[in-house]
């Protein structure tokens, strides 16, 4: 994603630390999130379960963005780099994700870096996992 399209809490992504989701990225953040099981009870004097219908509320969810950090030279790469874990990989309060490919806000809560891969100083991929805990 180039410049313009990707805003972590109001910043655009590329511009601040040459960062882009890969192309599996958005359909991940836009995948509907599960609906939570109905409230049931088994009681032992009737058959199968009662089911209270119209709590479909939904669940919590753990997304794995694919994402990529490009750099012209290996100075600019690290102070990206750096930055970009300061500002959105440091835990401590939620970040706000928005892409100009849906009107949608999402508010998550940074987990964890995984498959982390780094060419020549200049370009990381790897993939950031975030828990998003309300809708």
């Amino acid at each position: 994603m180039p410049a313009g399209e990707l805003f972590i809490n109001g910043q655009d992504a590329y511009n601040t630390w040459g960062l882009s989701l890969e192309d599996e990225g958005l359909s991940r953040l836009v995948t509907p999130r599960p609906h939570k099981q109905p409230v049931t009870n088994k009681n032992v004097t009737a058959n199968g379960a009662a089911v209270v219908v119209g709590t479909g509320y939904v669940d919590e969810r753990t997304i794995s963005l694919p994402m990529h950090i490009t750099a012209p030279d290996k100075a600019t790469f690290w102070a990206r780099y750096d930055a970009f874990c300061q500002s959105v990989l440091n835990g401590t309060q939620p970040i706000t994700l928005r892409s100009v490919y849906k009107d949608e806000t999402f508010h998550l809560y940074y987990q964890d870096v995984q498959n982390f891969t780094e060419f020549m100083q200049q370009l990381a991929k790897f993939d950031v996992v975030f828990y998003e805990a309300n809708s």
